[in-house]
């Protein structure tokens, strides 16, 4: 059987290396025309954090620029980072160019996101563009990615990138992801699902929809803020598009810590933010999943021919791929794209699992639906405040649980609008009620209440809405209380229903 499904697998997956050599094919070859009548001012947001490989240059990229009226503005958040050296340069070296240097407290977890935030209520005019720190453009990069905006259709302008100047084995397995397996899979999620993303290398979009789908502040916690960015401007009802236009994301040396730190990292947040897609990269692994066939089949020759099969087509599409977006540096590497192929296979199985995450040297918790928070440090979790807290309340809940187990307190409705728990006791002494009496002994209800279930009081103290909150959530329980008295084994042989609370006056 499991023989059987991996050779569904790997076949599946040369059909989607298939599709995704045509779609590159297609979307490369329909290159649009710019309309250099459309030219309208433009402001480059830059959030830059430490010093990247060959930072000066990247940066100085964006000042040649062939376009007649845009500013640059970088973004740092700590007044002593090492790349203030080289922005005061770029100053020097291009005082035609309006370059202004910005520094903010983050407002949230994602210091980029607080950065753009900062850098947008800078910004003077209404279009603007926003990219990664370590990317490197050509002279017409600006007059390709604003045209399509042209369009009040289209919200957002994205592109795909690809990696250049890669030092070592690391950087260059890197590249080899970039180019010949993230970019077609951007082409084919893009152009054939219609899925509205962005990538951090570039997105290109207008003041006014930013403002409208409530700006950087809306997703300054989040670790995907392009991804964020891109969904959220489709749901104004905008078209996002990608263009035509690769960028260049300038790796230099990297180290293998750093590159699985990184791409783990992405990973995980895929799976957070698109979970129903993730085990869909599964189609990706055509060489990794041929290798697992061929162990099966224990070295059958149709497990051969399987993995023959696979290293071909994957080298013929990656060979055509980076023909498509000039990518002559990542061909140089090809060879090396089974063994790229297998470190992606084992990337993707990591994020499956975990929500630790490091970014820029900070380790971060990724939470179930995209937010990050910083992860304290061990000192931290074991003697800091939060933990103590921690510590107290798991203390209390254990606690609180062993008293119920004591008393016999039972849970008979598993709904947050429950107000009560119940336990089964006898009546202390005989018991006068207007519709009869209980003798002592006899089985009656006690109702606790489930603190945790109780409306929660605001700050400022009771109001009006708590009330009706309380009185509906009291209504629905007793009425449980009487329903679960006729069904409720635990209850047979009741007789009475009470329960007893202390009110203090507020100011006892």
């Amino acid at each position: 059987m499991l023989e059987t499904l991996l050779y569904v697998l790997v076949a599946a997956s040369w059909i989607y290396w298939l599709v995704a050599w045509w779609a590159t094919r297609s979307f490369f070859r329909t290159r649009p025309q710019v309309d250099a009548g459309l030219m309208p001012p433009v402001s480059i947001l830059k959030p830059i954090r430490g010093l990247d490989a060959e930072a000066y240059q990247n940066l100085a990229s964006f000042c040649r620029q062939d376009y007649p009226v845009f500013e640059l503005l970088f973004g740092v958040a700590d007044p002593r980072d090492p790349v203030l050296p080289v922005l005061k340069q770029l100053q020097q070296d291009f005082p035609e160019r309006s370059i202004r240097l910005i520094t903010g407290e983050a407002i949230g977890s994602n210091c980029k996101a607080s950065l753009l935030h900062h850098l947008a209520v800078q910004a003077r005019h209404e279009v603007l563009v926003i990219s990664d720190s370590d990317m490197r453009v050509t002279a017409d990069y600006l007059r390709r990615v604003v045209a399509p905006l042209a369009d009040e259709q289209t919200g957002l302008v994205t592109c795909p990138y690809r990696g250049g100047a890669p030092t070592g084995l690391t950087a260059q397995l890197e590249a080899l992801h970039m180019g010949v397996t993230f970019l077609p899979s951007a082409v084919v999620a893009s152009q054939l699902f219609r899925m509205p993303f962005a990538m951090g290398a570039t997105m290109a979009l207008r003041r006014g929809d930013l403002s409208r789908m409530g700006g950087f502040e809306a997703i300054a916690d989040y670790l995907a803020d392009d991804y964020q960015l891109g969904a959220r401007i489709a749901r104004l009802g905008k078209r996002v598009q990608v263009s035509t236009y690769v960028m260049t994301s300038i790796l230099g040396k990297t180290t293998f810590r750093d590159q699985w730190r990184r791409e783990v990292r992405w990973a995980r947040c895929t799976r957070v933010c698109r979970p129903w897609e993730y085990p869909g990269l599964l189609l990706t692994f055509s060489t990794p999943l041929a290798l697992i066939l061929l162990a099966v089949s224990g070295l059958a020759p149709l497990g051969w021919l399987a993995l023959a099969v696979s290293l071909l087509l994957r080298w013929v599409v990656a060979w055509w791929v980076t023909g498509y977006t000039g990518d002559g540096e990542t061909r140089r590497w090809l060879i090396w794209l089974p063994p790229r192929d297998v470190l992606s296979a084992l990337v993707w199985c990591t994020g499956i699992m975990g929500r630790r995450i490091y970014w820029r040297g900070e380790q971060f918790v990724l939470q179930s639906d995209g937010r990050m928070q910083p992860r304290p440090s061990s000192a931290e979790r074991w003697f800091g405040e939060r933990h103590a807290s921690c510590a107290m309340r798991s203390l209390v809940r254990h606690f609180d649980r062993f008293l119920r187990w004591a008393q016999g307190v039972f849970v008979f409705w598993d709904d947050p609008a429950c107000m009560f728990r119940a336990r089964v006791a006898q009546a202390p002494h005989t018991l006068c009620l207007p519709d009869g009496e209980i003798r002592a002994g006899a089985p009656v209800l006690e109702l606790h209440f489930w603190n945790e279930h109780m409306p929660r009081i605001p700050p400022e103290g009771a109001n009006l809405s708590v009330a009706v909150q309380g009185r509906r959530m009291l209504g629905r329980s007793l009425r449980q209380v009487a329903v679960h008295i006729q069904q409720d084994p635990r209850m047979a042989g009741v007789q009475a229903v009470g329960g007893a609370t202390v009110l203090f006056a507020a100011g006892d």
